[in-house]
């Protein structure tokens, strides 16, 4: 291995670990707090005037999330998250240096799927359909989990790109 395919390694893993800070904090120190003050501004007055008064669900907010629960325990406690989320950004901050444009591709068009599928399950349990709860907590692994396993495997094919 001469010096070039070294410093070409050595440049990506560099970009790797700069993306990486560098989305971090911009997504701590920006994209947040921006997220927290939506839902806890918007989303989550806009669902509480959708809950009935004499419903037994429950909301309540969280850091950039609210929650929906069952007072009766009909249905596991429900975590609704806004789409373009940390492990989004996490994900993208692998999937960037990476050149991954396949990945990338999956990661923004399922995120703005989300847009419609998050809003239509929160509205499906407060209408009374409990059996989407579990769905939702399910979804909520996978998703993510999806993220990581794409941002991971982009890493490791430009990583293995840059070995041989």
């Amino acid at each position: 291995m001469d010096n070039r395919e070294r410093s070409y390694r050595y440049l990506f893993w560099r970009k790797l670990f700069i993306s990486l800070i560098a989305i971090g904090l911009v997504y701590i120190l920006f994209i947040r707090p921006i997220q927290s003050f939506t839902v806890r501004e918007f989303i989550l007055p806009a669902f509480d005037s959708l809950i009935t008064p004499d419903s037994e669900i429950l909301s309540s907010p969280g850091v950039d999330e609210f929650f929906l629960e069952s007072i009766t325990n009909s249905f596991p406690r429900v975590k609704i998250e806004v789409p373009f989320n940390g492990y989004f950004w996490l994900a993208m901050s692998m999937l960037w240096p990476a050149k991954n444009k396949r990945f990338s591709r999956v990661v923004w068009n399922y995120n703005w799927a989300l847009f419609i599928i998050i809003p239509l399950a929160a509205i499906g349990i407060l209408n009374g359909w409990t059996w989407l709860a579990p769905i939702v907590n399910v979804h909520e692994k996978v998703y993510k989990a999806l993220f990581l396993i794409l941002g991971v495997l982009a890493v490791r094919g430009a990583d293995e790109l840059l070995k041989n």
